[in-house]
């Protein structure tokens, strides 16, 4: 990013602002805004609290109310760009665990982190995949056992989402043009406007179509420019769209929309911009659809609806309660994180208000 900043300096301070930039980072001081409740507290006795100490923060676990700490660990590793939390990685020498402690921005307090028995619980280890949509590149450590997967070279991981995530490796094309300054276009540097829809859309499904540590696609060492199988013939064909969870496949939510099937050459960035942060802006999103929707017409019913002048996205894109993740706000209590839908369609609830 220090060097693309050299010469593209206002999309690399646009992308900096972005989820996909602050997805991973080395935790830093004002990462969190402790709350004056600053522990985690337990049905069961157990409790986790979070301490400042010479200039690190940590997480304390104790058990049954014993006051000596069960463990003590640094927080090292800041997961999540803060929409809506926060969770956090230490190291334990090469090793890389999540701590049970995470953050969520609304309400603003500590929460156990997804997946977590609701008891002060042994940490859990970070393997390659949890690693792939939240880093640039990590380098795993060779490895045999199974366990010990969670083992990588702090000296070789690009947090965050960086330029050569989508464009490829940079070396040459930075080369040749500190050597050529004059030469305004872009060599040896992989050009989006040249990739087709399905190149387009895979480099985006990597991390967003729910491909699983199964898959023959392994993220870290697949090319911008190449293509997943089948990725878009497979979810054209999905007879349960609605079934798609919101959290975890959106690309294939997106391929089983009609708006998909039915326009030439439909991608990602229709709608998105990846060097800019534009979550909210309802204004822009919405000038979209009209851009293809001009001559859409509505039923008096549905445009008396006070979002449905500007916007189009929470009725036919609304926010849908995800499946796959759930946080445990109060104790023994889990919530579903609310995700925006990619599934485009008329929600049930406009239906009978709508013109054939």
């Amino acid at each position: 990013m220090d060097t693309c900043i050299e010469c593209h300096p206002q999309i690399v301070s646009s992308h900096l602002q972005t989820s996909h930039y602050k997805t991973s980072k080395l935790f830093e001081f004002n990462d969190v805004n402790f709350p004056k409740k600053n522990s985690l507290n337990f049905a069961s006795g157990d409790s986790i609290k979070f301490t400042y100490e010479n200039g690190v923060f940590y997480q304390e676990g104790y058990r049954n109310y014993i006051r000596k700490p069960y463990y003590k660990k640094s927080m090292d590793v800041v997961l999540g760009s803060g929409n809506k939390g926060k969770s956090f990685l230490t190291w334990d020498n090469n090793s890389l665990f999540q701590l049970q402690g995470s953050f969520v921005e609304n309400p603003g307090k500590w929460i156990n982190s997804p997946g977590y028995l609701s008891s002060l619980s042994e940490m859990r280890p970070i393997i390659p995949i949890c690693l792939e949509c939240h880093v640039t590149y990590a380098e795993q450590l060779s490895m045999t056992d199974d366990f010990k997967k969670n083992s990588f070279s702090r000296k070789n991981i690009i947090y965050g989402i960086d330029c050569q995530r989508c464009h490829g490796a940079v070396e040459n094309h930075v080369k040749h043009h500190q050597k050529n300054k004059m030469d305004t276009i872009g060599k040896y540097i992989l050009k989006f406007a040249d990739f087709n829809q399905s190149q387009k859309i895979s480099v985006c499904a990597l991390c967003h179509s729910g491909i699983d540590d199964k898959s023959e696609y392994k993220r870290f060492s697949f090319q911008p420019g190449n293509s997943i199988k089948n990725l878009i013939n497979k979810n054209k064909s999905n007879k349960n769209p609605n079934e798609i969870d919101v959290h975890g496949n959106q690309v294939g939510a997106l391929i089983a929309s009609k708006c998909f099937q039915e326009t030439e050459n439909m991608d990602c960035m229709t709608c998105h911009n990846p060097h800019k942060q534009e979550r909210g802006n309802s204004v822009k999103f919405n000038s979209i659809c009209i851009s293809c929707h001009q001559e859409v017409k509505h039923s008096k019913q549905s445009l008396n609806n006070p979002i449905s002048l500007s916007e189009c996205i929470d009725c036919h894109m609304p926010l849908k309660n995800s499946k796959a993740m759930k946080l445990e706000i109060d104790i023994n209590v889990l919530r579903p994180v609310k995700v925006r839908s990619h599934f485009i369609s008329i929600n049930d609830s406009y239906k009978k208000n709508s013109s054939p």
